[in-house]
């Protein structure tokens, strides 16, 4: 594999406990943009909410952190098994759940991520997260999308999957998300459509060309 993804597969996660002090602060328009999407979302990387805010990760990082320590946010720390291995932190709406391991991190930072590069150009988007119909053992979080298409503004519906290294994906999602092209080209059931962590992360990669076409 020539590059790896950093959300590829979790090895550890740390709940960052908020500090005893909570800092106060003045809201503004981009803090109440981000706890919008955090609450259509719930789950979200930092480079995902730069894209959404239209600022740099930088300027994202230090709006996080204040949004954190007044307690408008939680947030967790995940170490990957990517290659190099690697650490980062997913913000989660503050009524949202936390990850029940490092994995469905992964897992949810990818959907967040997907999400956000969908969200940015259809804003009627609704996203919704949902758990996998399948044995006690194996539920993952998985994703629905609906979006309005045509002059009639037809309601179409697709289910997001996002299996990280080892998992199997959901035989009843539309679009899959794998860590890198050379799995999703090996791994992708026929007739059904693919992205990768490495095109969502990619923003010169134009909104047109995040999705493959059908496998045949």
């Amino acid at each position: 594999m020539s590059r790896d993804s950093a959300f590829a597969l979790g090895t550890a996660v740390k709940y960052l406990k908020y500090p005893v002090d909570i800092r106060n602060f003045e809201y503004n328009n981009r803090i109440y943009e981000t706890l919008s999407y955090l609450k259509e979302a719930e789950y979200l990387p930092v480079s995902t909410i730069a894209i959404l805010l239209g600022c740099s990760r930088g300027i994202a990082q230090k709006l996080m952190a204040k949004m954190w320590k007044a307690r408008l946010v939680k947030c967790i720390e995940t170490v990957t098994y990517s290659t190099p291995s690697m650490t980062f932190k997913l913000w989660i709406n503050s009524v949202s759940g936390l990850p029940k391991n490092a994995n469905e991190s992964c897992r949810l930072a990818v959907l967040g991520a997907f999400y956000g590069r969908i969200k940015k150009e259809q804003s009627e988007l609704e996203w919704n997260l949902l758990k996998s119909r399948r044995g006690k053992t194996q539920k993952h979080v998985f994703a629905e999308m609906v979006y309005l298409t045509g002059e009639k503004k037809d309601k179409t519906i697709l289910l997001i999957d996002a299996p990280r290294r080892g998992e199997k994906p959901n035989p009843e999602a539309d679009i899959f998300i794998f860590p890198t092209l050379e799995e999703a080209k090996v791994l992708t059931p026929k007739g059904k459509r693919f992205t990768t962590d490495i095109v969502l992360m990619n923003k010169n990669i134009n909104y047109s060309n995040l999705v493959s076409d059908p496998l045949e």
